[in-house]
């Protein structure tokens, strides 16, 4: 048996088939982006059992080659996302035909390279007959032992996880909005005539020359009268997690999605609109959208377009918040403006580029701020000029994180691993604002609601109001996709600064 062993190893084919399973085995685990606490030894594991299975010409091609070619083509989001979760299968089926083509022309030119080598090493472990081959039964339920502990494991888990997640969500917003819901209100006392609820997509907070960053991407947010709070922490990091936990009564894990904004400012008959430049979608409606049919009247400027591919700028929603605002009633206003702001794929999002820097991606993500702060403008002067009472909310879903290096071009993805993929802009400018004022404090965005209801004056049995000086946050958790942590214990990620 030991000679055997030995003339094995001497055999340069089979010293092939050594080489190109190791390389198979380390391409495809990094294509999963599954993080193993055991790493090593998760990989060793892999190996052994691949080298065993290849010895079995049916286990080979109608196994292993078929788990190669999947992982192959899940390497883009795995090496950019890691494994699945629900915010990744959401995307994946929210997602029209124009986003999709924009992920794939925004994958990162260093993660070609990893594509290819996977690729040639598929065909070539498909095309060469394998040095050795096996017979007993012993050795195969070993080997399949062994791939049931792969990373494989992880990813059909996890992917099987985040869909029925994803289906359970689903099922229970088509619950709640397949009916009315009155929510107790116990007190209506709105101050202002007209309210505003500014959703903003992908910003970062520290990349707003308002929050410090060096460069004057937001000049008019600069010195605009209002409240700033420099503290904010989003709920989840994309939007089909996030908004939900934000919008509706959530403690994280869960969340009542009949018990939402909407929902309290209609019960405390108030008239409610939802502007849109996100996208109704068409065959399949995304979560956040479900939340948009509650209201009296909502556009979408992208309604409609599941397979279109027009781009329309946030400003393009203007001549309808104008519309929205100088609509006779005499009810108090609810106007819901949601943005597509600073998402991915930047440059497609702005008129032009103001900064013009040799990391382009970067300077059409700070552009994309720039033409915000001009919306913001733009907006508040459709308030004055209406000269009715008024008062704005802003914040943003969510926030995005660097996954190259320091040093190289920044590439700003989803992630629920650093601080800045939560910590966002959040601001309340009003018709009686008299001054700038920046608080600096830490508040999680599941109390929203609450905020809600203390900015609007609208007291229900539902929902308890709580002003920014009432709430004491000290361990704020986050959903990560599948669990909550502790946003204090996530890693930093700074941003990359430029001086103009």
């Amino acid at each position: 048996m030991k000679q055997k062993i030995r003339m094995l190893i001497k055999n340069k084919h089979f010293l092939f088939d050594l080489i190109i399973s190791f390389f198979l085995v380390v391409l495809s685990t990094t294509a999963m982006g599954a993080k193993h606490h055991n790493y090593l030894l998760t990989l060793l594991i892999y190996f052994v059992g691949v080298m065993i299975l290849a010895g079995y010409k049916r286990v080979k091609y109608n196994l292993l080659l078929p788990l190669f070619i999947i992982s192959w083509l899940y390497l883009p989001v795995g090496m950019i996302y890691g494994s699945p979760n629900i915010g990744s299968v959401a995307s994946l089926l929210d997602t029209n035909n124009q986003e999709a083509l924009e992920f794939i022309s925004n994958i990162p030119s260093d993660i070609i390279p990893w594509s290819v080598s996977l690729f040639i090493l598929i065909i070539v472990f498909a095309f060469k007959k394998t040095s050795y081959q096996l017979k007993h039964d012993i050795p195969l339920v070993i080997g399949l032992v062994l791939l049931y502990f792969s990373p494989y494991n992880h990813l059909f888990v996890r992917g099987y996880q985040s869909v029925t997640d994803y289906f359970v969500q689903e099922k229970a917003l088509e619950a709640a909005f397949s009916h009315k819901v009155n929510l107790d209100i116990q007190q209506v006392t709105p101050q202002y005539q007209n309210y505003i609820v500014v959703i903003g997509e992908s910003m970062r907070r520290d990349y707003m020359s308002l929050y410090g960053y060096p460069a004057k991407t937001t000049p008019y947010l600069d010195t605009a009268n209002g409240l700033f709070l420099n503290g904010y922490i989003s709920t989840a990091p994309n939007t089909t997690t996030s908004l939900p936990r934000t919008l509706s009564l959530s403690q994280g894990l869960t969340f009542k999605p009949n018990i939402n904004f909407i929902n309290l400012a209609n019960s405390a008959g108030f008239k409610t609109y939802w502007l849109s430049n996100q996208g109704k979608i068409g065959r399949y409606d995304t979560p956040i959208s479900k939340f948009a049919i509650l209201s009296n009247e909502m556009h979408f400027l992208k309604n409609g377009s599941f397979n279109g591919s027009i781009n329309y700028q946030d400003s393009d929603l203007l001549p309808l918040f104008k519309q929205a605002l100088l609509e006779p009633t005499k009810q108090h206003k609810l106007i819901v403006v949601h943005l597509m702001g600073s998402h991915a794929k930047f440059c497609r999002r702005i008129k032009h580029d103001d900064y013009h820097l040799k990391d382009k991606q970067l300077s059409c993500y700070l552009s994309t701020y720039r033409e915000f702060d001009e919306l913001m403008k733009n907006i508040v002067g459709i308030l004055k000029n209406s000269h009715q009472s008024y008062s704005l909310m802003y914040f943003s879903d969510h926030g995005l994180s660097d996954k190259n290096n320091k040093g190289k071009d920044v590439y700003l993805v989803h992630g629920a691993d650093h601080k800045s993929n939560f910590e966002v802009p959040f601001f309340i400018l009003s018709s009686d604002s008299k001054q700038h004022e920046m608080f600096k404090k830490q508040v999680s965005a599941y109390h929203f609601l609450s905020l809600f209801s203390d900015w609007t004056g609208i007291t229900s049995k539902k929902v308890v109001p709580l002003s920014i000086d009432q709430i004491n946050d000290k361990n704020i958790k986050v959903f990560n996709y599948t669990k909550m942590v502790n946003f204090n214990d996530l890693a930093s990620d700074p941003a990359v600064k430029i001086s103009r």
